[in-house]
């Protein structure tokens, strides 16, 4: 498959996390000869942009983004990690292929890829299952947040890996996951895998599995934490899931 016929992938990173956190990952479908794409969330970053900020603006930015590439024709696959999987939920509804050939337009998403993520409705007013340090906005707070990470999110990655992550982490808005979301991942009409992390201490797998089947999502296990594009066997088996979600 030449490179300008294989789909896009784009990447939609998870909360406190910006697109330089996924670098293996990228790096590892980029080098299968893929164009990857990882904007920068609105309701992520270090300064005062992302007050105010909810999932549904974040979906709004990932969908005008999105737009002219299937646009031109482009097929592509969308990956969302964690608050990233809500996100590419509301942003494709009306764009995927089949919904666009059917109103005789080329182009769209084919696929969408979660990994241990958020999709449904009501996981938009996020009730985790552990404490959680949300939406903080300070210095101190965002050092606190760290230690959180470092527990509950790395616990699993080796240390020099997991010390670049937790300096990478940035601040997100606080009301992130509010009003409720728009769209259900059952209603994108597009092919559909969910990546359960089986180790995942923030997103617990049995509500993995819960949002899997009412996404009516194909599942894939991996024995891992919440943060498997740090850890290199999972990292090479996701690059694998989204190849084989490419349709390679």
């Amino acid at each position: 498959m030449a490179e300008q016929e294989k789909p896009i992938i784009l990447l939609i990173h998870g909360a406190w996390h910006i697109p330089l956190h996924y670098r293996y990952l990228i790096d590892g479908i980029r080098n299968r000869g893929y164009t990857v794409l990882a904007p920068s969330l609105i309701t992520t970053g270090y300064d005062d942009s992302i007050i105010g900020k909810t999932h549904l603006d974040a979906a709004s930015q990932i969908r005008e983004f999105l737009l002219p590439y299937v646009e031109q024709g482009r097929s592509v696959v969308v990956v969302g990690h964690s608050y990233g999987g809500l996100v590419a939920t509301q942003a494709v509804v009306g764009l995927t292929l089949e919904e666009r050939s059917a109103r005789g337009l080329a182009g769209g998403v084919t696929s969408l890829v979660y990994i241990s993520a958020l999709i449904k409705p009501e996981n938009s007013r996020f009730k985790p299952g552990v404490p959680y340090p949300f939406g903080w906005t300070d210095l101190k707070k965002l050092e606190m947040a760290q230690d959180f990470a470092k527990a509950h999110l790395y616990q699993d990655v080796e240390q020099q890996r997991g010390d670049e992550a937790l300096r990478l982490l940035v601040f997100q808005s606080a009301i992130t996951y509010v009003p409720d979301a728009l769209n259900e991942a059952s209603e994108v009409r597009a092919a559909k895998t969910y990546v359960v992390c089986k180790k995942d201490k923030i997103v617990l797998p049995e509500n993995q599995y819960k949002r899997a089947k009412a996404a009516g999502a194909q599942v894939v296990e991996l024995e891992c934490g919440h943060s498997p594009f740090l850890l290199e066997k999972e990292t090479a088996a996701l690059v694998d899931i989204v190849i084989k979600a490419a349709g390679e």
